[in-house]
């Protein structure tokens, strides 16, 4: 059957005329049409008779007929015309998750803890109206303009009363997001569908569904043996009631899975306390070394600080303080953040007493500024090394990663910051930041010096004779706020080209900036390598599997 096009319209059932495809699959194609007989804008299916599914239409026609719910959407007509089924239905002004979720969700936790519980809520209407979805799945849960996620697609629905459509030991539905049950082709009951949204979720929150592998046979293999880590583990920041609640919606045993609402309940109270911020495309299992680098950073700080002021301290003492340290940033990392500012305000203020109360001042506002930020709120701690070392695009990269707009900005303007500060007022005055040359070091006119006034003057003495360095320092962060846009890019392939252009184009500008351009990039060639060998992610040679760029894998049967 020929496609409509712009300019001959196609007109079916008498009354809806096509409009562009919305979107197809291996059965169907959906196309926008308008209702000429009320003027409204409907969703229209197209399934060729020649497949052969008339009882898989009428199977839907008669779920859809059941039901009458906001999470759902509704069905407004049907018919059979030139040789293809028609099914009409409300229009979904909005994508499908399935291409929300495409490269990982970028919703935040809260809009897919909602989005779970809206799916939830659905089933609890069809369940009670006696219709199980048996394919519950990305592609089939629509994002309304207003948020709200909408089932639909019950193609495959067992209505109580009535013949199973397949024979006993053929699995119907898509197997990737399949119960254990279901996937061996034992009856796929209500609990089945809660799995299903169960999964959805997971994937969500973590950036993969690990029952997706390259081959129909292995996603097969891990469907029946319900082969998912413990959400406790991937994601050991959720609270533990959510996570609690995920994981029994997962539960290999069937009659251990809560009812629907009961779930979607659990799920919404949670909402509440999650924050809105998107989180990285990015893998998943990298992402996770942010925080722990952030804490190291702040525990050697708080060690070297320590082993200073003792003098005699040995070194397994100073180890303890660092591990005491590191453990206090991963449980209390804003009080963590918050003692590092003492103690290095402490340090300070021994040479240079007014130094260390600018310090004090400066690092309590930016924490204050930061707050909101989780374990992020370490992240500076680790700058100053990392630009010492000439690795100072690392450190925009990383910051980059972090969760929200404002809070990436702050982690990306503060660390900048703080690696300045410690090159200006530490002494440091061989250490590589932005160009091919140091920042003064103002340690000498600062000691003895009693007059914050006074000791802000010269701290700024050396920036006002390098306003290469503020530049350099804006562009830098001005790259940490264009991290999120690697993320995009779908496919190792386009994701290694777009690091590479970050990374080259972050070069080339402060190589512009800098007084001597040769010896900045240079510098810039040991951050290149490590930011391309992070874009490549040559661990997924040694990873178990790699579900988030796996091949969709569908069994679809009867």
């Amino acid at each position: 059957m020929t496609a409509p096009t712009a300019h001959a319209p196609a007109r079916v059932l008498g009354r809806y005329v096509l409009g562009p495809m919305l979107g197809h699959g291996a059965t169907a194609r959906v196309f926008r049409a308008q209702d000429q007989a009320t003027g409204r804008e409907v969703a229209v299916k197209e399934i060729p008779a020649e497949l052969g599914l008339e009882r898989r239409v009428g199977a839907e026609i008669r779920a859809a007929s059941r039901l009458g719910h906001p999470g759902v959407v509704a069905l407004l007509d049907w018919g059979e015309e030139r040789d293809a089924f028609y099914l009409v239905s409300e229009l979904v002004e909005g994508p499908s998750l399935d291409r929300l979720m495409d490269g990982g969700w970028r919703g935040g936790d809260r809009a897919a803890v909602e989005c779970a519980a809206d799916v939830l809520e659905a089933l609890d209407h069809a369940h009670g109206r006696g219709v199980v979805h048996r394919d519950v799945k990305p592609a089939n849960v629509l994002m309304g303009p207003d948020g709200r996620a909408r089932l639909t697609d019950f193609g495959v629905a067992r209505l109580a009363g009535e013949h199973r459509m397949t024979m006993t030991g053929q699995v119907i539905g898509t197997m990737a997001y399949m119960a254990p049950e279901q996937a061996a082709g034992e009856r796929a009951g209500e609990p089945a569908d809660v799995f299903a949204a169960s999964l959805l979720l997971y994937e969500a929150l973590t950036g993969a569904n690990p029952l997706m592998a390259v081959s129909p046979v292995e996603t097969a293999r891990r469907a029946a043996a319900r082969d998912i880590p413990p959400l406790a583990r991937v994601r050991p920041d959720l609270p533990t009631r959510l996570v609690r609640a995920v994981e029994a919606g997962l539960a290999r045993d069937p009659d251990r899975r809560p009812a629907p609402a009961d779930l979607a309940r659990v799920l919404r109270a949670e909402a509440g306390g999650l924050g809105e911020g998107a989180r990285s495309a990015w893998p998943t299992r990298m992402g996770r070394l942010v925080p722990p680098l952030a804490a190291a950073g702040a525990a050697g700080a708080l060690a070297g600080w320590a082993a200073d002021q003792a003098g005699r301290l040995p070194g397994w003492g100073a180890l303890g303080v660092g591990a005491l340290a590191a453990a206090l940033a991963w449980l209390r990392p804003g009080l963590a953040a918050f003692l590092g500012v003492v103690a290095s305000a402490a340090l300070v203020a021994r040479d240079a007493p007014a130094l260390g109360a600018l310090v004090l001042a400066g690092g309590i506002a930016l924490l204050l500024l930061g707050r909101g930020s989780g374990r992020a709120v370490l992240l500076p701690a680790a700058a100053p090394p990392l630009f010492a070392m000439g690795l100072g695009p690392l450190y925009a990269l990383l910051a980059g990663r972090v969760r929200g707009t404002w809070a990436r900005l702050w982690a990306a303007t503060t660390g900048v910051a703080v690696a300045i500060a410690w090159q200006v007022g530490a002494g440091s005055g061989d250490g590589l930041l932005f160009g091919s040359r140091p920042v003064r070091s103002a340690a000498d006119a600062l000691a003895g010096e009693a007059s914050p006034l006074a000791a802000a003057e010269r701290v700024w003495a050396p920036l006002r004779d390098r306003p290469e360095v503020l530049a350099a320092a804006v562009v830098m962060v001005a790259f940490s706020m264009l991290v999120p846009l690697l993320a995009r890019a779908r496919g190792d392939g386009p994701r290694l080209v777009w690091a590479l252009g970050w990374i080259g184009s972050l070069a080339v500008v402060q190589a512009v900036i800098a007084p001597d351009p040769l010896a900045v990039l240079v510098a810039f060639l040991p951050s290149a390598i490590l930011v391309a060998a992070w874009a490549a992610r040559p661990w997924r040679v040694v990873m178990r599997r790699d579900p988030g760029h796996a091949a969709p894998a569908s069994g679809t049967a009867g």
